[in-house]
């Protein structure tokens, strides 16, 4: 049985389109298509990562539709999907229309220009806020530029109306998720797939809440139904990758990336970067090297900066751990070289230069990243660099100055609870103890306090590495 039967709507619809589409370009026929069917088509394609083959489509499109808006505007977006900014702005001058859609798209790019208060006067403006189409564009646009929280007048405006409509729910479960609030989002894309079974895009958004709540078989399964709604849905193999490698089961877990390389959606750069990271935090240094140059040598020092950096500065800290290190600190300033503003590399060597006993260029390091992100997130990194090596001194002025800077961070309370614990602060203890959302047990203290008295360093730093993995 076909797969493309298991889907309804609109899904549909649009794979047909797609072999229709593709089936005439194999054999070099031309193929009338209206100007909406195209650009949802190009959409379709971009949703699955094929990003070649949706600017096909909008390029052939504008052939048969020079001057449709529909058209046009999937193209900005394209080009903006694949940091080309100022080509989007070319296109979007070629707009004559002042439509809404057309108003979003250039909100979009006044966002990403930094215009804020132009952007939000701009939707402001709109005739029509409460069309379900602008509703679920502007919170889309809200969401992708990380401030879901600005999505919800919007889509609570739509609540009454469009309760039951499956473009709203989508957007709304999507909203919650990017805020963390993952039952609500659970409850949304459980909604969306008792409307529509086939949909393997409600599957992976429930697979996502699962993922993140490290309920890894629950993810695996919900990927499951989202493959056999699409198996070409590259989504659903890079998750169910994920959740298995997060299981212990690396084979697995390759399999699926192979299949998610196969259909475009990864590189081989990007597996072994996600392996080669994930060694790195369970501290196995030589297998997370390993992977990691793999990574940085399939990139080249020319393309990717956005992840090159971080890949030098991770492949450092290995370099270092192996007793490398005049290599891991060569590694440490390539990435500098390719992004001088980019923290991470500035707090990995911190930590190596105190981890070997060179604290004034350590502490230099840190307050160039300070300089560059002078955040509290910054902060919190110093301060689990310092907890990690040791140095309680700098992880209290750290954590400290992510509590001045920001009261509400996350976990910041249960990290000065335990740090106070480590440094016998009796009183700071019971201050921020108070403050956890779940204090300390009388039993755990008394274990903690006899530990103390004995000095059982090991079986200490053992529990107190359990704590702050759990916090982490």
């Amino acid at each position: 049985m076909s797969k493309k039967n298991l889907l309804s709507g609109r899904d549909k619809e649009l794979q047909e389109i797609a072999e229709q589409y593709e089936a005439a370009k194999a054999e070099n026929k031309p193929i009338y298509l209206d100007a909406d069917d195209l650009a949802d088509l190009a959409d379709w394609y971009a949703i699955r990562h094929k990003y070649e083959k949706a600017t096909e489509v909008v390029e052939y499109g504008l052939g048969l539709h020079p001057d449709s808006t529909a058209l046009l505007v999937e193209q900005a977006y394209l080009f903006m999907d694949t940091q080309k900014k100022e080509k989007a702005k070319e296109i979007v001058a070629r707009i004559a229309e002042d439509s809404s859609e057309v108003k979003v798209l250039k909100a979009n790019l006044l966002f990403e220009e930094g215009k804020a208060e132009d952007a939000e006067a701009l939707l402001e403006s709109m005739d029509d806020k409460d069309d379900l189409a602008n509703i679920v564009d502007v919170s889309y646009m809200y969401i992708d530029m990380g401030m879901p929280e600005k999505a919800l007048p919007w889509l609570t405006s739509g609540l009454e109306k469009y309760a039951e409509e499956e473009a709203f729910l989508a957007v709304t479960g999507d909203c919650y998720y990017t805020q963390g609030l993952h039952e609500k989002a659970t409850f949304f894309f459980n909604k969306l797939i008792d409307k529509n079974p086939y949909s393997a895009p409600y599957w992976f958004g429930l697979a996502r809440c699962y993922f993140d709540q490290q309920m890894f078989d629950k993810a695996i399964e919900a990927c499951d139904y989202a493959i056999v709604a699409d198996d070409e849905f590259a989504d659903a193999y890079v998750m169910r990758g994920h959740a298995y490698f997060q299981l212990g089961n690396e084979e697995e877990a390759m399999d699926n990336y192979k299949h998610a390389e196969k259909l475009e959606a990864v590189s081989p750069s990007f597996i072994n970067t996600f392996i080669g990271l994930n060694k790195v935090t369970q501290g196995e240094w030589k297998e997370g090297y390993a992977y990691l140059e793999k990574a940085i040598a399939a990139k080249g020092d020319d393309e990717d900066a956005l992840t090159l950096p971080a890949l030098y500065a991770n492949a450092a800290l290995c370099l270092h751990k192996m007793g490398k290190k005049r290599k891991a600190h060569q590694y440490c300033r390539k990435a500098q070289e390719l992004a001088p503003e980019e923290v991470d590399p500035y707090l990995v060597e911190g930590r190596i230069y105190l981890e070997e006993g060179n604290y004034e260029k350590g502490v230099k390091q840190w307050a160039t990243a300070l300089e560059y992100a002078p955040y509290a997130d910054t902060w919190h990194e110093i301060g689990m660099y310092s907890m990690e090596i040791g140095q309680l001194s700098y992880a209290k002025l750290a954590f400290e100055h992510v509590k001045e800077m920001e009261p509400d961070f996350e976990g910041i309370n249960e990290k000065l609870t335990s740090l106070y614990m480590l440094l016998k602060d009796k009183e700071n203890f019971m201050k921020y103890n108070q403050l956890c959302e779940h204090p300390f047990k009388l039993e755990e203290l008394e274990k903690l306090q006899q530990m103390l008295k004995e000095e059982d360093q090991e079986d200490l730093a053992q529990v107190m590495k359990n704590i702050f993995d759990a916090l982490h």
